[in-house]
C-alpha cells in the first residue's frame, strides 16, 4: 500500500511539474512559431513560412533603438548593482556592525514595494530636485531595486567562505584590499555572475519604472512593446524581436549556469589546497 501511494505521488508530482513547465514555456514557443508566420495577424492556422517580419523588425529603427537601450540598461545595471553588491555584502558579512538589523532592512525594503509606488516616489524626488527624467534615472531605478537581489545572491556565498584562506594571503604580505581582490573576488565568481544575470533580467524587463523616467522620445524595449502591442501594423515585428529575444536569453542563460558549474568545480579543487603565495610589493 505504501509502495503504490508512494508510485501515485511521484506521477502526480511529475505531471504537475509537466503542466508547470507547459503552463510557463508554451507562451514562448507559441511567440517563436509565429514570428515565421506569413500571415501579418498571429491566427491559427499558419498561412506560410517566411523570415520577412525580421527584415522589417531590424529595419524598424524606433523598435532596434528601444532594444539597444534596454540592452545598455541591463548591462550597466548588472554590473553596477553587482558592484554595490559586494560592498554591501562585505558589510553585513563583517563580526562587528553596527544596527544591522536595521541596514539589511533599508537595503531589502525595494523587494516589499510595489514599482508602480517606487516609480511615482522617484518622480515627485525628480521633480522636487529639478531633474527631468532621463535613461540615467531609469538606471537609477532599476539598480535600486536590483541591488537587494544582488545581495541576497552574495551575502550567503561569502558567509560560507573559509575566512582563514584570506587570513593566509594576509600573512603573505597582501594588504586586505589585495586579498579581498586576489582571493576572495574569485571564490565569488560564481555568485557574481548569478547576481549580473538576476539584475540584467529585472532591468530588460522591467516596465514601470521605465514608463514613468524613460524620456518620451527614448522608450525602452518593454514599453515599446506595450506600446506596439496595441497597434496591429507592430505586431508582427514585435512578435519577430521578442522570438530573438527569447532565443537568445535561453543561449545566455544556459551558457551562463555551465561557466557558473565549471567555476564550482575550480572552486571547490582549489579551497582544500593551500592557499597560493602572493607577489605583492604594495
Amino acid at each position: 500500500m505504501t509502495t503504490g501511494m508512494g508510485r501515485v505521488a511521484r506521477f502526480a508530482l511529475h505531471s504537475y511539474f509537466l503542466l508547470l513547465v507547459l503552463f510557463l514555456y508554451l507562451p514562448l514557443v507559441v511567440l517563436v512559431i509565429f514570428a515565421f508566420n506569413d500571415n501579418a495577424l498571429p491566427t491559427l492556422p499558419l498561412s506560410g513560412f517566411t523570415t520577412h517580419w525580421f527584415s522589417q523588425a531590424f529595419s524598424n529603427s524606433e523598435l532596434t533603438g528601444s532594444a539597444r537601450r534596454s540592452l545598455e540598461l541591463a548591462v550597466l545595471d548588472g554590473l553596477l548593482a553587482t558592484a554595490l553588491g559586494v560592498l554591501a555584502a562585505a558589510g553585513l558579512a563583517a563580526r562587528r556592525l553596527f544596527l544591522r538589523g536595521v541596514i539589511t532592512t533599508i537595503l531589502l525594503l525595494p523587494l516589499v514595494v510595489p514599482y508602480i509606488v517606487l516609480a511615482v516616489g522617484l518622480v515627485i524626488l525628480l521633480h522636487q530636485l529639478s531633474i527631468t527624467t532621463s535613461l540615467t534615472a531609469v538606471l537609477a531605478g532599476h539598480i535600486v531595486i536590483s541591488l537587494p537581489y544582488s545581495v541576497l545572491v552574495i551575502l550567503p556565498r561569502l558567509q560560507t567562505l573559509d575566512a582563514s584562506i584570506n587570513e593566509a594571503a594576509r600573512d603573505l604580505g597582501a594588504s586586505e584590499i589585495w586579498a579581498f581582490t586576489l582571493v576572495t573576488l574569485p571564490l565569488l565568481a560564481p555568485a557574481l555572475v548569478s547576481s549580473f544575470l538576476i539584475a540584467f533580467t529585472i532591468s530588460f524587463d522591467e516596465f514601470a519604472i521605465a514608463s514613468f523616467l524613460a524620456p518620451g522620445g527614448s522608450p525602452t524595449f518593454p514599453v515599446f512593446v506595450y506600446t506596439g502591442a496595441r497597434t496591429p501594423l507592430l505586431q508582427p515585428e514585435v512578435i519577430a524581436i521578442g522570438s530573438l529575444v527569447v532565443i537568445a536569453s535561453l543561449v545566455l542563460v544556459v551558457g551562463a549556469e555551465l561557466v557558473r558549474r565549471w567555476w564550482e568545480r575550480r572552486i571547490e579543487g582549489r579551497e582544500g589546497d593551500t592557499a597560493p603565495a602572493f607577489a605583492v610589493g604594495a
